[in-house]
């Protein structure tokens, strides 16, 4: 028995009772788990922002998980029940199946994770925030040292043209103003 002849039952298997809501909670688990490990192996981030994407990552992933079981899997069967034919429960578990997990993905966890991703991450990385306002507002110096008004040079004449420290008078961005000035790198 060769390889091929093994390995035909198992994906066959594997095809028939597929849905939509196991490949998305499948790469949701795959995120979930290998997103913040290369977020932490990144050798260029300071260490605070790498902990911060990594766990806003982490648990975007614990939030999604259950979102899509939910409406990919939940929904289904309560929108079959409405249905009376066999033959159409079928097509409907699947289609229903679909639409809730792009719904989920869309609309849903992006949603969800406002409400509950920003608020928790901000309470674990802003415990001392609080704090270091407080003492950098005392710290602060409001008193500038010059009681004197700064005065801009004024326009001076010479010949017909007025002459300033203005800046150049706004031009659109056209295709001939931009071949005209170039491309300059300073």
């Amino acid at each position: 028995m060769g390889f091929s002849n093994r390995i035909k039952p198992a994906l066959e298997t594997l095809g028939k009772k597929c849905t939509p809501t196991y490949v998305v909670v499948a790469v949701a688990t795959a995120k979930g788990i290998f997103r913040p490990l290369f977020t932490m192996m990144d050798k260029k981030e300071s260490p605070e922002t790498k902990k911060y994407t990594a766990l806003r990552e982490g648990m975007t992933e614990v939030v999604a998980i259950p979102t899509y079981l939910f409406f990919g899997q939940y929904l289904p069967n309560q929108a079959v029940k409405l249905i009376k034919d066999p033959a159409k429960q079928v097509m409907a578990r699947h289609n229903t199946s679909f639409i809730g997990v792009c719904t989920a993905a869309l609309l849903v966890i992006p949603a969800l994770c406002s409400i509950t991703v920003k608020p928790f991450t901000d309470r674990i990385f802003n415990k001392n925030k609080g704090k270091d306002i407080v003492n950098a507002s005392q710290k602060l110096d409001v008193i500038s040292p010059s009681t004197e008004p700064q005065v801009k040079t004024p326009i001076t004449q010479t010949g017909n043209l007025a002459v300033s420290n203005r800046l150049a008078p706004y031009k659109p961005l056209t295709i001939a103003n931009f071949m005209n000035t170039g491309m300059r790198v300073s």
